[in-house]
C-alpha cells in the first residue's frame, strides 16, 4: 500500500496570498471560501489534510467547502489554528485580524537616559532602530467619534504590520490603538501598554507625531513637539486640536515640518480620512526617517 504524501503548507508561494479573492476572504474571514481557493490551486492537498493541518474534524472542512455551515468565523483561537497550521505569512495574518507569527517589541521602553559606549555607537550605525510614534488625541467633546472610531484600527493595523513602537498617555487614542492591538491581533506576551505620564515625556523621544481629535492636553503636547522640532501630523477630519493646528499649520507654513503641500493638501482632502490619513503617515515614515515599508 503506497502511503499518500503529506501536503506541506511550507510550498505554498507567498504570491497566493496576496491574490485579490485569497485577501478578500482573509478579510472576511470566510474559512470557507478559503478553503476552497486552496483546495482547487494545490491538487496535493486534500481535505482530509486541511483538517489535520488545522486541527478540526474531517466533517468540519467538508461542510465549510460544500457550503453547508457558516464560512465566516469569528473565533479567534479557530483562526489562529487554521492561520499556524497553513503557514500564512504575517501580512495575510494581519488580513484576518491576528498577530504575526514572528513577534516584536510593542511596549515603549521606559524614559530613562542611559549612558552610550564606543561599541554601541558604532552598532546604531548598522542596526535599524524602530520607528517610535507619540500618538495623541482624545475624545474632546468637539471631536468626531465616528472618525476616531475608524482612524483606531487603521493605526493599529499600522503599528502591527511595520514593528514601530508607540508612545501615549494614559488615556486617550494612543492607548485606544494599543487596546485593539491587544484585542483584535492578540500579539504574544502583550500585556501591558505603558501610559506615559507628562506631555514631555510622551512626544519626548519620539520621531513623529500623530495628533487625533484632542483638547487643552494635546495642545500642550503639540506644543512641545513644535519645540523641538518634532514633525507634526494632524488629522482635521477628527476635529478638535488636530483640526485647530491643521488651521493653524494652513496659515503658517513652518509649521508643516517636512510635510509638502501635496501631503498637506491631502490629509485635509481624505475621501477615507482614516485610510488616507495612515497612508500619508507611512509615506512620510519611509521617505523622511528612513524606515523600509517591506
Amino acid at each position: 500500500m503506497t502511503r499518500r504524501r503529506v501536503f506541506d503548507p511550507g510550498t505554498v508561494p507567498v504570491a497566493f496570498w496576496r491574490r485579490d479573492e485569497i485577501e478578500r476572504s482573509l478579510t472576511r474571514r470566510d474559512v470557507g471560501q478559503l478553503f476552497r481557493l486552496f483546495l482547487a490551486e494545490f491538487n496535493g492537498c486534500t481535505q482530509t489534510q486541511l483538517a489535520l493541518l488545522t486541527q478540526h474534524d474531517r466533517s468540519d472542512i467538508s461542510n465549510w467547502v460544500r457550503g453547508t455551515r457558516q464560512g465566516r468565523v469569528s473565533d479567534i483561537e479557530v483562526l489562529t489554528r487554521i492561520a499556524d497550521g497553513l503557514q500564512i505569512p504575517d501580512s495575510a495574518r494581519l488580513l484576518v485580524g491576528l498577530a504575526p507569527a514572528g513577534s516584536f517589541p510593542l511596549h515603549p521602553d521606559p524614559v530613562v537616559p542611559r549612558p552610550r559606549t564606543a561599541v554601541q555607537d558604532d552598532q546604531a550605525m548598522t542596526v535599524p532602530v524602530p520607528v517610535r510614534l507619540a500618538i495623541c488625541g482624545s475624545r474632546a467633546p468637539d471631536t468626531d467619534a465616528d472618525v476616531i472610531d475608524a482612524v483606531v484600527p487603521c493605526l493599529a493595523r499600522l503599528v502591527m504590520s511595520r514593528g514601530y513602537k508607540v508612545s501615549h498617555g494614559p488615556v486617550g487614542v494612543g492607548i485606544e490603538v494599543m487596546t485593539h492591538i491587544a484585542d483584535r491581533y492578540r500579539p504574544p506576551d502583550f500585556a501591558l501598554a505603558i501610559g506615559l505620564f507628562g506631555h514631555r515625556n510622551v512626544i519626548a523621544h519620539a520621531q513623529l507625531v500623530l495628533v487625533i481629535g484632542g483638547g487643552v492636553g494635546t495642545q500642550a503636547e503639540i506644543d512641545l513637539a513644535a519645540s523641538m522640532g518634532t514633525p507634526i501630523v494632524a488629522l482635521p477630519a477628527s476635529g478638535g486640536t488636530a483640526c485647530r493646528f491643521y488651521q493653524q499649520a494652513t496659515r503658517d507654513q513652518r509649521l508643516r515640518g517636512s510635510i509638502n503641500d501635496e501631503q498637506f493638501a491631502a490629509l485635509s482632502a481624505c475621501a477615507d480620512p482614516s485610510e488616507d490619513f495612515v497612508r500619508i503617515v507611512e509615506g512620510l515614515i519611509n521617505n523622511d526617517l528612513g524606515a523600509s515599508s517591506a
